[in-house]
């Protein structure tokens, strides 16, 4: 009887430690998901400023849509201001199959689809859809983009 109280209080422990595991991780995808809520206003609001504070500028690096690296900030800022320097307004912006992986308690990723239609400066109308992976990661209470990566689904007329 002692043997099966042990094996029982074992189980109960192992449960109960899954239990708050996993309520820990809804907690921290919660949290990256609010972070990157936050993102996308920025985005649709074409506020650079704030678009930015969401990047930990030490430690960035990414992947651009055409393949080529972004090994810095430095080489992202200049591509951000002058697309949001060229669209007059954000008409729609949606984020389709978003998933949080938590990997530990300072790092996740995220990957999604979007689909997006704006109006340039110049009056054209211009949509896009693809899909993209960030890499967020916690330092100082705040989650950070360490990296993104970035692909653009082929548009209904193209072959």
């Amino acid at each position: 009887m002692l043997k099966l109280k042990l094996v029982l209080s074992v189980v109960l422990l192992s449960i109960s430690g899954f239990a708050i595991a996993a309520s820990k991780s809804t907690e921290l995808e919660s949290e990256v998901l609010e972070s990157f809520q936050s993102l996308v206003s920025a985005s649709k609001n074409l506020d650079a400023e704030s678009y930015f504070e969401h990047f930990d500028a030490d430690k960035f690096v990414g992947l651009n849509s055409d393949g080529t690296n972004w090994n810095s900030m430095d080489e992202l800022v200049p591509l951000i201001k002058f697309g949001f320097n060229s669209i007059r307004e954000v008409t729609s912006l949606e984020f389709t199959n978003v998933k949080v992986s938590v990997i530990d308690d300072y790092t996740a990723i995220l990957v999604n689809e979007f689909s997006q239609s704006m109006v340039l400066v110049n009056g054209d109308t211009i949509n896009v859809s693809g899909g993209g992976t960030q890499v967020w990661s916690k330092r100082n209470g705040r989650w950070k983009l360490v990296s993104v990566s970035a692909s653009n689904k082929p548009s209904a007329s193209t072959p």
